[in-house]
C-alpha cells in the first residue's frame, strides 16, 4: 500500500529547518509540497484541513517534531469522518 502522505513527509524532511525558522513552534498543514497555514494546536491545523480539503489527505505536522511517531491518531479522520472543528 502506497503512503497518501509520501509527498507531504518529504516536503516536510526537505524543508524542515527552514519551515521552523519561518513558523518556530507551529504545526503546519502541508499538502502536496506547500504549507497552507501555521496553527498554534494540532487541532486547529487539523480542523482547517477539513475545511479546506475535507477528509484529506492532508499532512498537519509540528515543526518541531516531524516523525509520524509523534503525531496524534485521529481514527475518525482515517476511515474520512470528519469531525466538528472549532472556528
Amino acid at each position: 500500500m502506497t503512503d497518501p502522505l509520501a509527498r507531504e513527509k518529504v516536503f516536510l524532511k526537505e524543508n524542515r529547518a527552514a519551515l521552523a525558522e519561518r513558523h518556530p513552534g507551529k504545526y503546519l498543514l502541508i499538502r502536496g509540497d506547500r504549507v497552507h497555514g501555521a496553527f498554534e494546536t494540532y487541532e486547529r491545523g487539523v480542523g482547517a484541513g477539513v475545511r479546506q480539503f475535507g477528509a484529506g489527505p492532508f499532512l498537519v505536522r509540528s515543526v518541531l517534531e516531524p516523525d509520524d511517531a509523534e503525531a496524534p491518531n485521529i481514527p475518525a479522520l482515517s476511515v474520512g469522518i470528519p469531525f466538528v472543528a472549532d472556528t
